[in-house]
């Protein structure tokens, strides 16, 4: 049995909750909120220019392979020319890098 922190920031309050009825509210708040977003659009939209682009689907983070995919195979170096010049952001994780697909959408609004 968990003990599950309610009330405001200032005064906490414990009480005892079974751990599976603690996972199943975490899913119900995720899902709710999820269901917000997309009731208000917010959730990122492919663009036309990935339509045609069925092998990849939206994610959050590409890795390099995924990166040359959506580029139409281009270069390591020139991903990392993107890099350089700034059109385009990387994130390190674990040794390995990843791009967010927010900086994608705008490097191919730009192309």
């Amino acid at each position: 049995m968990n003990l599950k922190v309610m009330g405001s920031s200032e005064t906490p309050i414990l009480i005892s909750i079974e751990t599976d009825k603690f996972w199943a509210q975490v899913r119900s708040i995720v899902r709710e909120e999820l269901q917000s977003l997309i009731a208000y659009n917010k959730l990122p939209q492919k663009s036309p220019k990935d339509q045609d682009r069925n092998d990849i689907q939206y994610k959050p983070l590409y890795d390099m392979k995924e990166m040359r995919q959506l580029f139409s195979n281009v270069s390591r170096t020139t991903i990392y020319e993107w890099v350089k010049c700034g059109k385009l952001k990387l994130k390190k994780m674990k040794g390995k890098i990843y791009f967010l697909w927010s900086d994608i959408e705008v490097l191919l609004k730009q192309l």
